[in-house]
C-alpha cells in the first residue's frame, strides 16, 4: 500500500503526463516508468495466481495504489496512450468495481486507446464484454436474481459504447444484459423497452439464446395490455366519450325517418 505522499506524487505526474507534449517533460515519463514497474511487479505476482477469484481479490487490494494515477489522469483527459491506465480499466472491472471502471471507461473508449496485446481486443469491446458477461451469468443461474442493481451502469455502459465498433456477439450481449437488470420490474413500458432489448440481440446474434424470454415476455405484456383494456374502458371519460357517440349514431337515423314520414305525407 502506497502512503498518501505517493498516492499525490501519482496524481501531479499524471496530470503533468497528460498535459505536457510528448517527450518533453521528462519527469513525467520517468514517473510512469515507475507507475509502469509497479504494474509489472504486480502482474508478475498475479500470474503465480491461477484461481479467477483469487486474481480478482489481488487486484482489488493493489488497485489503490495506482489511484493517483487514475485521478491524475483523468483530471489532466489529455488522451495519451498508456498501457497502466487501460489495464487498469480491466483490473476495476475485475474487481466488480463498476462505478471506477465506467469513468476509466470513458475515457479510454473516448480516446481511442489501445488494449495491451493480450486483451486481444478493442477498449469499446473489452469494456462491454467484461461488464456483461457477469451480469449474464448471474441471469441464467438464478432465474430469480433481482439484477435491476445493474440497470444504471449498464445504461452507462451503452452511452460510452453506443457508437463504437464492436462485433455484434458484443453488442448483443449488453442488450441482453441490459433486458435481463430490468427483468423485476412489471410496469408495461419496462416490459416494453425489455422486449425490444431482447429481439435486438436476437437480430445481432441468432445464437444470442432469448427465444424463451422473447415469448415469456411477449406474452406477459399482452396480459397486461388485455388487463388495462378493460379498465381503460370504465373510465368516466371512456364512458362519456361511448355516450356521445352512442348519441351521434342515433341522429343519422332520426332525421333519416322524419324525412321518410314528409314524403308520405306529401
Amino acid at each position: 500500500m502506497i502512503t498518501p505522499a505517493q498516492q499525490h506524487w501519482q496524481n501531479v505526474m499524471a496530470q503533468r503526463a497528460g498535459r505536457a507534449n510528448e517527450g518533453v517533460d521528462h519527469a513525467a515519463r520517468t514517473a510512469h516508468e515507475e507507475v509502469l514497474y509497479r504494474l509489472r511487479l504486480a502482474q508478475a505476482r498475479l500470474k503465480g495466481v491461477q484461481a479467477r477469484s483469487a486474481k480478482a481479490a489481488i487486484k482489488k487490494e493493489l488497485l489503490p495504489d495506482f489511484s493517483g494515477w487514475i485521478e491524475g489522469t483523468l483530471e489532466a483527459d489529455g488522451g495519451q496512450q498508456d498501457e497502466v491506465i487501460a489495464t487498469l480499466m480491466a483490473w476495476a472491472i475485475d474487481c466488480g468495481d463498476l462505478p471506477l471502471a465506467l469513468r476509466i471507461g470513458a475515457y479510454v473508449v473516448r480516446h481511442n486507446l489501445i488494449m495491451p496485446d493480450n486483451f486481444g481486443r478493442t477498449a469499446a469491446t473489452v469494456l462491454t464484454e467484461e461488464i456483461c458477461n457477469p451480469v449474464l451469468t448471474q441471469a441464467g443461474t438464478d432465474a430469480d436474481a433481482d439484477l435491476s442493481a445493474f440497470i444504471e451502469p449498464l445504461d452507462t455502459l451503452w452511452e460510452i459504447v453506443a457508437n463504437q465498433d464492436m462485433p455484434d456477439e458484443v453488442r448483443a450481449k449488453l442488450c441482453k444484459a441490459c433486458a435481463f437488470a430490468r427483468r423485476s420490474l412489471s410496469d408495461a413500458d419496462s416490459m416494453a423497452s425489455s422486449l425490444k432489448l431482447l429481439r435486438e440481440a436476437m437480430h445481432l446474434n441468432p445464437n444470442a439464446g432469448v427465444k424463451r424470454e422473447i415469448a415469456t415476455l411477449s406474452r406477459a405484456l399482452k396480459k397486461a395490455d388485455s388487463a388495462a383494456a378493460p379498465e381503460d374502458a370504465s373510465t368516466p371519460q371512456a364512458q362519456n366519450e361511448s355516450s356521445k357517440s352512442k348519441k351521434t349514431t342515433r341522429k343519422p337515423a332520426t332525421r333519416k325517418t322524419t324525412a321518410t314520414q314528409k314524403a308520405k305525407r306529401g
